[in-house]
């Protein structure tokens, strides 16, 4: 069984256990209406979404190449809580339109 870490000190969900079994999936990731949860190593970390002020779309830049380089923009949502801005890197455009959905939704 996984361990789940809130990463607001002093939100903590009851069960996170449960909650997190009927979560969605996005990308490496799982929303519920109540929590984000990131992958972190063997465990989970999870964001309560009642913690969350604001969240806003943002883009973050992924370079490759050694003789002909190549810039490609990938989406990163940024949520920012009183503990400061947590940013969430995503592959699809639409990973961000669900998760946006998820955490307005729980407002």
């Amino acid at each position: 069984m996984p361990r789940f870490t809130s990463l607001l000190k002093g939100s903590v969900l009851d069960d996170p256990a449960a909650d997190f079994r009927g979560a969605a999936r996005i990308e490496k990731y799982r929303v519920s209406g109540k929590a984000l949860y990131v992958p972190s190593g063997f465990s989970w970390t999870y964001l309560p979404l009642g913690g969350v002020l604001n969240a806003e779309e943002a883009h973050r830049s992924v370079t490759a190449g050694h003789c002909v380089s190549v810039t490609e923009k990938r989406p990163r949502l940024d949520l920012t809580t009183e503990e400061g801005v947590i940013e969430i890197d995503l592959e699809r455009p639409e990973s961000m339109r669900k998760l946006l959905e998820a955490i307005r939704a729980a407002d």
